[in-house]
């Protein structure tokens, strides 16, 4: 496994475990009419996240990249930048692959 691959890995499962802490802790907080679509993209999206974590281990990149794109629909709130790295890493890996699919068996 490349390096890239492995430090969007664990990017991607230390943005799940934040976006999780920031999230789902704020789902009682919000308005009774939003509830449930807070706390539906508080589950989905660090589930997403670690999905894509796993995608890369099995070197399916892009598929990796769509989820990483999703996991940005968790509600940070006030800290809306923690999901910008997200959002690159999701990009770059729908549009280069190859950079993260290469490695020393190729």
């Amino acid at each position: 496994m490349t390096v890239r691959r492995q430090a969007i890995r664990v990017g991607a499962v230390v943005w799940a475990v934040v976006g999780a802490l920031v999230a789902i802790p704020q789902v009682p907080e919000a308005n009774s009419d939003a509830r449930l679509l807070v706390g539906v993209a508080s589950v989905l999206g660090p589930a997403a996240a670690v999905g894509a974590a796993i995608l890369l281990g099995r070197r399916q990149v892009r598929w990796a990249g769509a989820l990483l794109l999703v996991s940005v629909v968790t509600p940070t709130y006030y800290a809306w930048m923690l999901g910008v790295p997200a959002l690159i890493a999701g990009l770059a890996l729908l549009v280069a692959p190859r950079v993260v699919r290469a490695d020393a068996r190729a």
